[in-house]
């Protein structure tokens, strides 16, 4: 296997190129098309399973490291050329841009004040709720004049360049590369996580004062990272880093005052916003304010667990998505460059990756009727499948 690992790779690659490029063309039919992408996002983990079972075996060369920046490359060209079949979060950001571009500030309005014609925006009753960091970001995409989803994809391939830097050894650099997660929704849907990743890695790969300006950063995109501030404390400590975060977060009083921030952060957990998306644990939860109670004991247990700092940010992560009434599948991939860097193994976490793509069906009732209907029984096999497959994994090692 050795010798013909770059040939095996190179016919994962083509399978994959395959099997993104036919679900999506195979058909007109909205529904069917949506169906053909959701299955072959799955299936694409097979050969991203396998990709990763033959880097990790055999010796690199460049031949081999040829390969899978090649194909790395490849699949994210040819997503970015898709149409976005599974996502309308661009149209978000779009209006979002245009509002900015008109001098107006969209944490004070929504499409609905401004009577926007395309009723298919996300929140069309709600303004902007996510921080000024994504602003910026999709106001300077709209200025080029590209798709809205090219911010996501230079986050995104920033990533992977700083991910590059840090000389992991070739299959852990592919967790990212190969992921169907990270092709799928950044450079096919454009959903801007991409720059939430991105900074928050550079927060954790980063030194001295640096580490937190670049967490301030992050928190100033989708505004959970400031749960991490205890263990950026414990492991990170700097006082003029410190000090710069509080005047970074600050500085989001000169667009609006504490109060509205507070509302729309509340409204971006997920927890108290009165409805479910795919959730795992929630649902056993009594009362949806248990929620906050569980990510912030984990938050505040975490410089006690004596655990590495890419395994405490995935332990909080898990923690804080399984307890979410919303667990949209570009969320997941806020964990992949912590389980490229992780000692632990990555599978129990990719599994739901693998097969969250499978819940999109809510899309096609959307897209055909605007109605918006989740099939539970399809969910509790998900879950059901993630929770045995990761309990074996465990147990295997626990008493192995």
């Amino acid at each position: 296997m050795v010798h013909y690992s770059h040939s095996i790779l190179a016919g994962l690659a083509a399978a994959f190129l395959a099997v993104l490029a036919l679900g999506t063309f195979w058909t007109d039919d909205e529904a069917a098309r949506i169906t053909s992408i959701s299955v072959g996002y799955s299936i694409t983990y097979l050969f991203y399973f396998s990709g990763l079972w033959v880097a990790s075996r055999v010796p690199e060369s460049q031949h081999f490291q040829r390969v899978v920046v090649l194909a790395a490359i490849s699949f994210r060209l040819l997503a970015f050329t898709l149409p976005s079949s599974l996502s309308d979060d661009h149209l978000r950001y779009k209006w979002e841009a245009e509002t900015i571009s008109r001098g107006l500030n969209p944490y004070r309005t929504s499409p609905a004040i401004l009577g926007a014609q395309d009723r298919r925006i996300p929140g069309y009753d709600f303004s902007a709720v996510y921080g000024p960091v994504l602003e910026v970001a999709h106001w300077a995409t709209y200025q080029t004049g590209l798709p809205m989803k090219t911010s996501s994809t230079l986050a995104e391939a920033l990533l992977l360049i700083l991910a590059w830097r840090q000389r992991w050894p070739l299959w852990r650099w592919m967790i990212l590369a190969w992921s169907p997660l990270s092709i799928y929704e950044y450079w096919m849907n454009g959903h801007s996580d991409s720059w939430l990743i991105l900074l928050l890695f550079a927060a954790f790969v980063s030194k001295g004062a640096s580490t937190w300006i670049w967490l301030g950063l992050a928190t100033l995109t989708k505004w959970w990272p400031l749960l991490l501030v205890p263990l950026w404390l414990a492991q990170r400590f700097s006082t003029a880093g410190l000090l710069a975060y509080t005047l970074l977060l600050a500085s989001c009083l000169l667009l609006m005052p504490p109060s509205e921030w507070v509302t729309k952060i509340r409204f971006t957990t997920g927890f108290l916003g009165g409805w479910q998306n795919n959730a795992f644990l929630y649902r056993f939860l009594s009362d949806k304010t248990q929620a906050i109670g569980i990510a912030a004991f984990t938050s505040a247990s975490l410089p006690f667990l004596k655990l590495g700092m890419a395994e405490s940010v995935i332990c909080f992560l898990t923690i804080f998505l399984a307890f979410s009434a919303n667990i949209h599948l570009w969320y997941l991939g806020w964990l992949l460059p912590f389980l490229a860097l992780s000692r632990w193994n990555p599978l129990p976490w990719l599994l739901p990756m693998a097969l969250l793509p499978l819940a999109y069906d809510p899309m096609i009732g959307w897209r055909l009727s605007g109605a918006w209907y989740e099939d539970q029984l399809m969910r509790i096999w998900i879950w059901t499948a993630v929770v045995a497959f990761s309990g074996y994994r465990f147990f295997k090692k626990w008493n192995g």
